[in-house]
């Protein structure tokens, strides 16, 4: 059996942190070749970090295996996949110097619909719309997709539906072919994910999985799914998970009935204890179930997730807590890093989109360039916050670069 992953802290995260911390001066010296623009691009790294994390420095990591995690969206540490994502970090920094003439940078994660199916009716569910009692794409047709990310230069890629498990072998198979170049993460309801099931994915090269839990009271969770065993799935596929030895994840959808300060830290207790290593929030969208709805967050409701998310990641009274972050925190602050920047959403059907939540068909994997589609992303951007690049961020935030 695997050894099972844990959080680590204190001198342990310090000197894991001056690890990594050398591994990026290598990489920097090795692609810039100029010491001062390998220092120059070093401090442009660190000031993103930090702007984007509201933290002069990481405080603790997830071991896994032999490597190291301090994002559920970032390859681990030490590896050929993180080199690569490191590699184009320079890279974006020289595209914006050479004018647009430099290669174009890979994302740094992609999410990656796979099943139109889904034996949950979630409230919040942004593939409502697709949702079937079939899949429109066969495997074969997958395994072209996967291709072309692949030759993309994707090295970190998040499997979700749908819910991905209904649709088990040819997960099984995908993650086997994608390990060999890739993270593989799992987006999941946890519904399905049996002992045997999380042996078997283990084995296939999965990393981590991302499992939806959208309240620490079992009724709430179970009537949010509409499924009044889905808190009891949630907890056997965290310990399933934990078992084994892949990462857990907790996934919240925060609500505007959710967020108070009371039931995030009731949340974050329940996580720590249930032994997740990360929490992942996201805001509800006016997409797919909840279309036409008013479901935004207002001002005090973000102010209450960002207050927390720096708590929880930077205090030591958190220390033992799992990894915390919050996009709509990021978003805010720096500008969205979704819509082709970063990362983008690729659905059942094999259309791609900004974002899970960023709705509107760009193209299609199957009939048109990857590169073609993902210009097209860029050029429409967020439909909420402005996409940028990191030089552009760390100018308005009056960060100087060397």
């Amino acid at each position: 059996m695997s050894e099972k992953a844990k959080l680590i802290n204190g001198w342990r995260a310090l000197f894991i942190r001056k690890r990594v911390q050398l591994f990026v001066v290598s990489e920097a010296f090795r692609l810039c070749r100029n010491p001062i623009t390998a220092i120059s691009e070093m401090k442009r790294l660190r000031d993103l970090r930090n702007q984007l994390h509201g933290s002069k420095a990481i405080t603790k990591y997830v071991h896994s295996g032999s490597q190291f995690y301090w994002n559920s969206d970032y390859c681990g540490y030490p590896s050929t996949n993180l080199k690569h994502l490191i590699r184009n970090e320079f890279l974006r920094s020289n595209l914006k110097k050479n004018n647009g003439t430099s290669k174009q940078p890979a994302l740094q994660t992609l999410i990656w619909g796979i099943t139109n199916r889904c034996p949950m009716s979630c409230q919040h569910c942004y593939e409502w719309d697709n949702i079937a009692q079939n899949d429109k794409l066969d495997l074969d047709s997958l395994k072209k997709i996967l291709t072309i990310f692949k030759f993309n230069g994707i090295r970190h890629i998040q499997f979700s539906g749908g819910e991905p498990l209904v649709r088990f072998n040819d997960l099984v198979e995908l993650i086997k072919d994608a390990s060999l170049t890739m993270d593989c993460w799992l987006l999941t309801s946890g519904a399905g994910l049996t002992p045997a099931k999380a042996v078997e994915l283990k084995s296939a090269g999965l990393t981590g999985a991302n499992i939806s839990l959208d309240h620490w009271d079992a009724k709430a969770h179970n009537s949010f799914r509409n499924n009044e065993k889905s808190f009891s799935m949630v907890n056997e596929a965290v310990r399933n998970c934990h078992d084994v030895g892949i990462i857990v994840s907790l996934s919240l959808c925060a609500t505007s009935g959710f967020v108070t300060s009371e039931n995030l830290m009731k949340y974050a207790t329940l996580a720590k204890n249930m032994g997740a290593h990360f929490i992942r929030i996201l805001e509800p969208r006016a997409v797919g179930k909840f279309s036409g709805q008013k479901v935004n967050l207002d001002q005090q409701q973000v102010n209450i997730l960002s207050e927390f998310t720096i708590r929880l990641y930077s205090e030591k009274q958190f220390k033992d807590f799992p990894i915390i972050s919050f996009f709509g925190y990021h978003q805010r602050k720096m500008g969205c890093f979704g819509a082709g920047n970063r990362f983008l959403y690729a659905d059942p059907n094999g259309d791609v989109h900004a974002c899970p939540f960023c709705r509107g068909k760009m193209g299609n994997l199957l009939e048109e360039p990857f590169n073609q589609i993902i210009e097209k992303v860029k050029s429409a951007g967020c439909h909420l916050f402005e996409s940028q690049n990191s030089n552009e961020i760390l100018r308005k935030e009056n960060l100087k670069l060397t």
